[in-house]
């Protein structure tokens, strides 16, 4: 016997996938920038320090928000 699906529901699990997705590629593309930020924080000009440890405290700020999403 055959299952009748909504549309809707096809939709919904559709957008939900890309959404997931989405939200993969964005904790990829932050932890990148993370990695480099950690090493400029390591290996930039010491006046610098303060601005890049302010950035990775935002990046790693921005990592957590998207990880409760995930």
């Amino acid at each position: 016997m055959a299952d009748v699906i909504s549309f809707d529901d096809v939709v919904r699990a559709r957008r939900r996938a890309a959404e997931h997705d989405l939200t993969d590629r964005c904790i990829e593309l932050v932890e990148l920038n993370m990695r480099i930020s950690l090493h400029w924080f390591r290996h930039g000009p010491q006046e610098e320090r303060a601005v890049r440890a302010r950035q990775v405290r935002h990046l790693a700020e921005l990592l957590e928000y998207l990880a409760e999403r995930a």
